[in-house]
């Protein structure tokens, strides 16, 4: 994507300024990009500016992102009023309307009458059909899905998802945009609800609610379970290489065999409701107070935040040897 003298001049747009397009607009700058937010409701854009550099500016304190880049990048940050300011001459626009599929049909129609046709439009959508929302756009083979996982400045999957009417070569170019930003880039073969990671966390969250409905245990031992065992492990590998070193010298084949009876044990008492329970609301908001104590949102944001960050320069000291190889 050029160098970092000729990327700090190129623009990107981020439509819908809610939090998610609050944070991505902040990781953009933060890799010295020029960033335009653009949203329907008046002062939403000028509000996620300023959320928008501080999450800039953390990026770059932590050492996740280049200060001098960041520098020039926040000071980049700017409203557009309307479509046509926001996207003129941008080389990709990061939709983040609401996730419904007629609002992102509409949305995507109107980037598309206003932006260069080389632009690439990329939805942020947690997992609604690509293939649906391109449908009425101009040009929609520039169109995709790039979805994020909350905060999308820290958190380095992205998920890229081609409709029936997406060029592969457009899934090039994002991917290679979304590498120069830090990210981590997943391509999602078809077009499936969810993508991959929103497929798994349903599946995970299901069952999270079930033990605590079924009297299993609270909110917080299920929370705690999760973090102090699988999450752990699952920051530095995926599951199923997480079970292949679990079978020992005979790798997955030795896990299958060795755990076959167990596994398909829990399987058969696994929850298999797919839609939520009543209760579900106000059974989780008791066990998240009594987890938090009441703490605010705001302080539980910050906390998780600097967590993620550093975790994330642990994985990298410890990724070293790897890269240098």
């Amino acid at each position: 994507m050029g160098g970092q003298e000729e990327r700090v001049m190129r623009s990107v747009a981020v439509v819908g300024a809610g939090n998610t397009g609050a944070s991505w607009a902040g990781l953009f700058a933060a890799h010295g990009y020029q960033v335009r937010l653009h949203d329907v409701k008046a002062g939403v854009a000028a509000a996620a500016l300023a959320r928008a550099a501080a999450a800039a500016r953390f990026l770059a304190e932590k050492g996740l992102a280049d200060a001098a880049l960041c520098d020039r990048g926040v000071g980049g940050l700017v409203v557009a009023e309307t479509l046509e300011e926001a996207t003129a001459g941008v080389i990709l626009v990061q939709e983040c309307a609401p996730d419904d599929e007629a609002l992102k049909r509409k949305v995507f129609a109107a980037i598309g009458e206003v932006a260069p046709d080389d632009t690439l439009i990329a939805t942020s959508s947690s997992g609604l059909s690509i293939t649906a929302i391109q449908q009425d756009t101009r040009l929609p083979g520039r169109t995709l899905a790039a979805h994020p996982y909350n905060p999308p400045h820290l958190v380095p999957l992205v998920e890229l998802a081609p409709g029936d009417l997406t060029d592969p070569h457009a899934l090039e170019r994002a991917r290679d945009f979304y590498l120069s930003v830090g990210k981590e880039p997943v391509l999602v073969g078809r077009d499936v609800p969810g993508y991959i990671a929103n497929r798994l966390s349903a599946a995970l969250w299901r069952e999270a609610i079930e033990l605590v409905r079924s009297g299993v245990a609270t909110v917080e031992e299920v929370d705690k379970a999760v973090c102090y065992g699988p999450g752990l492990r699952w920051a530095v590998m995926g599951p199923h290489l997480i079970y292949h070193l679990g079978g020992g010298p005979a790798g997955i084949h030795g896990h299958v065999s060795h755990l076959t009876a167990t596994k398909e044990g829990m399987l058969r008492d696994l929850a298999t409701w797919t839609t939520f329970p009543p209760e579900t609301g106000e059974l989780l908001e008791s066990g998240l107070l009594a987890e938090t104590g009441g703490r605010p949102l705001a302080d539980l944001e910050a906390e998780r935040d600097e967590a993620l960050a550093d975790i994330l320069l642990a994985l990298k000291r410890a990724r070293i040897p790897e890269d240098a190889g």
